[in-house]
């Protein structure tokens, strides 16, 4: 059991690096492109988050205290007069807890096409489906990233081609979602996180 267990999270980890190069190839080769013509912004922020409880976990693992810090940049170039334009954007978090939560993930690497009547999207993407409402049913393009909170508001990149027809009485979306994002879960030090744990070496579907 420990031995497949160590071997599912080895193949987890070597899919996750080979992704995350893919994306980097990417966003080097679309960046090298565009660098003639504008140089680009960079923005993002860097935070530091501690959590206290003030009573005892029910799993030995979690403890009373909890820190991480997380950085998250952004980069945005156009060119073609504003009719293309790319943007970058990784997030890190290191967790002083939970080895689950000290995770990494390309939230946006996607180059956007923009003409009179239609739009196209490819690479790693956010699609937001949703109003103001608490729980948002209809927003199901991106995993959430529960790791990071359980409102489930933060979300997961994901690699997509999306075609957008611009009409006079709407816009239809059609989209292409290759490869299949696993939600995340708190480990086993997780302080926010259910009781048994999800084995998430073992998924079902």
């Amino acid at each position: 059991m420990n031995a497949n267990r160590c071997n599912v999270s080895h193949e987890r980890t070597f899919t996750n690096i080979f992704f995350h190069l893919q994306a980097i190839a990417l966003f080097l080769l679309v960046s090298a492109a565009s660098f003639s013509t504008s140089a680009g912004e960079w923005s993002g922020y860097v935070a530091l988050e501690g959590r206290a409880f003030f009573h005892d976990g029910l799993a030995s693992q979690q403890t009373q205290d909890q820190y991480s810090i997380s950085f998250q940049p952004e980069y945005y170039t156009e060119w073609n007069n504003g009719r293309d334009s790319f943007t970058f954007e990784p997030f890190i978090r290191i967790d002083s807890r939970d080895d689950e939560r000290t995770h990494a993930d390309i939230r946006e690497l996607i180059w956007i096409h923009a003409a009179e009547d239609w739009e196209l999207r490819t690479g790693i993407g956010k699609v937001f489906w949703g109003v103001t409402e608490s729980r948002h049913l209809v927003d199901i393009i991106n995993q959430t990233d529960l790791v990071e909170n359980l409102d489930g508001e933060d979300k997961l990149g994901q690699p997509m081609v999306n075609l957008s027809l611009i009409r006079g009485w709407g816009t239809v979306d059609f989209f292409l979602l290759p490869g299949f994002r696993e939600r995340t879960f708190p480990g086993q030090s997780g302080r926010l996180r259910s009781i048994p744990r999800v084995d998430v070496d073992h998924p079902i579907y």
